[in-house]
This record gives C-alpha cells, structure tokens and sequence, in this order.
C-alpha cells in the first residue's frame, strides 16, 4: 500500500468528481436566469393594452421548471454514479470475464454520463436559455414586439424536450445495464452454489424438491 495515497484519503477523503457537475451547474444558473428573465414580463392583462399572454408565461414557467428538474436530477444521478465507481469498475470486470470480453465497453457504458456524455445537451439547454434572456431583453427595449416574442420563444420551447430525452435517457441506459450487470454476478454466483450443493446429500434432498425441473436437468 502506498503510504502516501492512504494518508492523502485519510486526511482529506476519496473526493471523486465529474467535470460534467461543473457543466450541470452553469447550465442550472442559466435557466435561473431565464426564469427570473420571465418574471419581468408584463402579462397582458385588461383594460391594459400592452404585455404578452398568460399562456405565454405559464409555458415559459414550466418549460423552465421542468429544464431544472432534468438538471437538478442529473446532478444526484451523476453523484451516485460517483459513489458506486468502484463497484461499476469491479462489477463490469466481472462480467467481462464471464462472458470473455476484452476491451473498456462495458464500463464506459456504464459510466458515461460521468465522463461527459451528457455535456452537450446540456450545453445547448444553457445556449436555449441564454437565446431565451436575450429576446426577453430584446422585447422590454421594444426592439421586437409580442407577436415576434411569442415565435421566438415557442421555437425554444420546443428544443428543450428532445434535450431532456436524451439526458433522462443516457442515465436510463447505465441504470439498466447497472441492473443486467449485478443480475449476472448473482446468477453466476447462485449457479457456483447450487453445485456445490447438489454434491451434498442433504442440501440435495431439498434442492430435489424446490428447484425447477430444467435447472435439476442440468445438474449432474
């Protein structure tokens, strides 16, 4: 063991990390942004003349709300990815052996949203958002008017769930492949058990009676 290594985690602890929560985090301060950016917009409202639909504002509201939702829950998926590093290291070694696989697959598979794999779309939700700030500033100087707000945000609106699919569905993939992985170990595990045990005469005479037939069928 390397004393020094060992005296670094003693003192100061194992701090795992993934530049993707630096990323989640300037995308997350964006949509803020944007979000306080639609709380200064005049809601047209009668007898007033001027400001832009309720409609508008709600779905700004909840587009936003469900941006920083993906955020916010991208952040927990990737520090549970974080705590389970060596379990995804050794458990994709273990089915590599099982199945006789070479190669780095199934660990970057099983870990790719730690190492970037969502950065991109979250980048462009940030630019969305920042697209979003800016023809709401554009608006509040008279630069464009509602009709031309309300298009421009309609278009940004709708870029924002494609985003999130794909984000909600890279943690969905290493959430199943997780799942896959610690079902074969277990498999693997219970089938070195059980034939062990079919040796021992005792274990047997239960096993003979609580197994399924195509299992005792390949028994010896």
């Amino acid at each position: 063991m390397d004393l020094d290594i060992y005296n670094t985690i003693k003192d100061k602890g194992l701090r795992l990390s993934s530049p993707s929560l630096g990323v989640i985090t300037e995308t997350t301060n964006e949509l803020n942004r944007a979000m306080a950016a639609v709380n200064r917009l005049p809601v047209l409202i009668p007898p007033a003349l001027v400001g832009v639909p309720e409609s508008l504002v709600t779905k700004m509201t909840d587009s936003l709300t469900d941006a920083l939702a993906t955020t916010t829950q991208s952040t927990l998926s990737i520090q549970e990815s974080l705590n389970n590093v060596f379990s995804s290291i050794t458990q994709s070694s273990l089915v590599n052996n099982l199945e006789s696989v070479d190669g780095c697959a199934n660990l970057t598979e099983l870990t790719g949203s730690v190492t970037g794999e969502i950065d991109d779309f979250l980048h462009e939700m940030k630019s969305i958002a920042a697209a979003q700030i800016q023809h709401i500033e554009d608006y509040l100087a008279n630069v464009i008017d509602e009709g031309e707000l309300g298009a421009f945000l309609d278009a940004l609106i709708a870029k924002f769930e494609p985003l999130k699919n794909s984000i909600t569905s890279i943690f969905d993939k290493e959430k199943a492949l997780f799942s896959d992985m610690k079902n074969k170990l277990a498999s693997a595990s219970q089938a070195n058990m059980i034939s062990e045990l079919w040796n021992n005469p005792c274990s047997k005479m239960l096993l003979e009676q609580t197994l399924p037939d195509d299992l005792k069928e390949l028994l010896p």
